[in-house]
Parts: C-alpha cells; sequence; structure tokens
C-alpha cells in the first residue's frame, strides 16, 4: 500500500508538471516580441528669469539679516538647549480685560 501511495503521487507531480510546461510552451508561441521603442529625450527649454519671476541676487542687493522669527529654525536656542541651558521664561500674556 505504501509504494501504490508513492506512485500516485509521483504520477499527480509528473501530470501537473507536464500541464505546467505545455501551457508555459503554449503561452510563449502565441506571444509577439517587440523591440522596445527608441527613446527620444528633449532638452528642456531655456527661459527668461523675467518670465519666471526668478530674482537674480547682484553685488548691489543689500545683506540685511533678516528678523530672527522670519528666519525659520533658531540654531541659537536648539544649541544653548543642547548645552543644558535652560531657556528663559516665556514673557506674561497681556490681559484682555476692559
Amino acid at each position: 500500500m505504501g509504494i501504490l501511495r508513492s506512485l500516485v503521487l509521483a504520477g499527480i507531480v509528473g501530470a501537473s508538471t507536464l500541464v505546467i510546461g505545455f501551457v508555459a510552451a503554449d503561452r510563449l508561441s502565441h506571444t509577439r516580441f517587440q523591440a522596445p521603442p527608441t527613446l527620444t529625450i528633449a532638452k528642456a527649454p531655456v527661459i527668461d528669469p523675467e518670465i519666471t519671476g526668478t530674482v537674480i541676487q547682484t553685488a548691489e542687493a543689500p545683506e540685511a539679516k533678516p528678523a530672527r522669527a522670519m528666519s525659520g529654525f533658531d540654531t541659537e536656542r536648539l544649541n544653548a538647549l543642547m548645552r543644558g541651558e535652560m531657556p528663559p521664561p516665556p514673557a506674561p500674556a497681556p490681559s484682555r480685560r476692559r
């Protein structure tokens, strides 16, 4: 009985392999192989800065230091926190009494 079970299992595996092989061969024989299309790379057109609104900085540009709140990230405060220094207490909010 043990040999019969092995023979049936081997027959099922063999038949499955044959079916998969024939299906794969059929699919490969009916596919059309096309050459990939040739790619052309177009260069981006050069646009004047006046059209796009780009600001070109010249030697005449003023070098004003922006306000701390407007400059974005406050690195001085971050460095102080990393050194362990405590930030100053927040200013009290103005009262809204009438």
